[in-house]
């Protein structure tokens, strides 16, 4: 029998998006699968969305604490053996829930397994590809190129790693591989495509840049004792070339005179880079 596979979707007003991904979760057609919706209370029309599903879905609606709360309030409630978490604007791409448990089996030493995916518009088209590569745990510290809704974790895994981080907003997702890889777990990426992410001016990420590279650096003092330096670069490339900001005029325009900028940031900011800290 396969394994059963539990995928969750926060929600949040976001019913122009949400029949779509709903119908590439069920048209999967995988024969052990436990679907749950948490809306946040939306009152867009997403309720009567639910709805009209019946019981091929089970979901609630009511107020919560955010995105990671509501994932959260899933796994909660959820029997799967293998987790996966979707958010409504995004979708997974046919066959991709038997490709990941047929993944599990053959690897039962891994602890994650992620696959690339396609980056949609609002409309659905496509729009290019998600940087996806092999794991590494030196690189994945400053770059998280783990498409969240391609990725998937065992039930062991979320035991030892614990629920998500529920203070954060927008890398939610890259706080919990690091946690995963901090604790030993592994990782594979499949070179097939998984999942389709949806990217437009309203994801948090693109709309509150600033505050993702906030809780970036946060993430990285916490568990890691400093911050990466491509991340500072890509910090500095923002600001200077993406934004209004005052001080943008003071970063210099070519990567070699900026790489002077980050090591001061390095400095300032933090201890020595070096391997993830244990305990």
């Amino acid at each position: 029998m396969e394994p059963l596979i539990t995928i969750i979707t926060p929600s949040f007003q976001q019913a122009r998006f949400l029949r779509a991904c709903i119908d590439s979760v069920l048209n999967q057609k995988y024969p052990n699968l436990e679907y749950l919706v948490m809306d946040g209370g939306s009152t867009d029309g997403s309720v009567e969305v639910l709805k009209s599903y019946g019981d091929r879905i089970v979901w609630s609606s009511g107020p919560d604490d955010g995105q990671a709360a509501a994932i959260n309030a899933g796994i909660r409630r959820s029997r799967g053996a293998i987790l996966g978490y979707l958010n409504s604007d995004d979708a997974l791409l046919p066959g991709a829930l038997q490709t990941v448990a047929n993944a599990f089996a053959s690897n039962p030493t891994v602890d994650v397994i992620y696959g690339d995916a396609e980056l949609i518009d609002e409309s659905g088209c496509g729009v290019g590809v998600y940087p996806t590569r092999a794991f590494d745990e030196a690189t994945f510290f400053g770059d998280c190129y783990i498409c969240q809704p391609a990725a998937f974790w065992r039930r062991e895994t979320q035991h030892q790693a614990g629920l998500l981080d529920e203070s954060l907003h927008s890398a939610l997702d890259y706080e919990y591989w690091i946690r995963i890889a901090r604790a030993g777990g592994r990782f594979l990426h499949l070179e097939v495509p998984l999942a389709q992410s949806r990217d437009y001016p309203e994801t948090k990420t693109r709309s509150d840049r600033t505050g993702a590279f906030r809780e970036i650096f946060s993430i990285s003092r916490r568990h890691l004792g400093a911050i990466h330096p491509r991340w500072i670069e890509a910090y500095l490339y923002y600001v200077r070339f993406e934004t209004r900001s005052w001080w943008r005029g003071f970063i210099p325009r070519t990567e070699n005179r900026r790489k002077k900028w980050v090591n001061l940031i390095r400095v300032l900011s933090s201890k020595p880079f070096g391997r993830a800290r244990q305990g």
